[in-house]
């Protein structure tokens, strides 16, 4: 059996004399520059955002007010040792309660530099709040609890927040 190839040759000659050249250089080049371009946009964008997102936050931090304390209650007596007795809403400024909790309905017992308010919960049981005055600090949650030895905290008074 011999190979003849010329006419197979011949056909293959045609063919490429119809289709010109294939430049793969041509099209590899313009193909990278193509990915050089949307990296660099991709970048660029990247970038804008980074300094948009970190500028406005910059702006807000240098243009935020300072945190605000909550205020003491402070009394309007003169006599450190017998300070104003202070209102449930202002003692509900110093203290956050949690969900579901809330000062009860009975006023503030105040005795001397004490003051308790009742607090309710969930629950059912009542939980009291003790608050004691310091002359240049206010009024402070001092403890909370069912109750409190009038002997330790100094009381000369008797109060129905003590237990003795």
């Amino acid at each position: 059996m011999t190979d003849n190839l010329g006419p197979l040759r011949q056909a293959m000659s045609d063919l490429s004399e119809l289709g010109g050249t294939a430049d793969m250089y041509e099209r590899t080049l313009r193909r990278s520059r193509q990915v050089q371009r949307r990296r660099a946009v991709a970048t660029g964008a990247a970038v804008a955002a980074v300094f948009a997102i970190g500028g406005t936050a910059a702006f807000a931090t240098l243009h935020r007010p300072d945190p605000l304390l909550p205020p003491a209650a402070t009394p309007t007596s003169v006599d450190p040792q017998k300070p104003t007795c202070p209102s449930t809403e202002s003692l509900g400024t110093l203290v956050e309660l949690p969900a579901g909790w809330s000062f009860a309905s009975r006023p503030v017992e105040c005795v001397e530099t004490w003051a308790a308010v009742d607090v309710q919960r969930p629950d059912a049981n009542a939980v009291i709040y003790l608050f004691h005055y310091t002359e240049g600090t206010g009024w402070r949650l001092q403890d909370q609890g069912p109750g409190w030895d009038c002997k330790e905290l100094g009381l000369t008074e008797p109060a129905t927040f003590c237990t003795s």
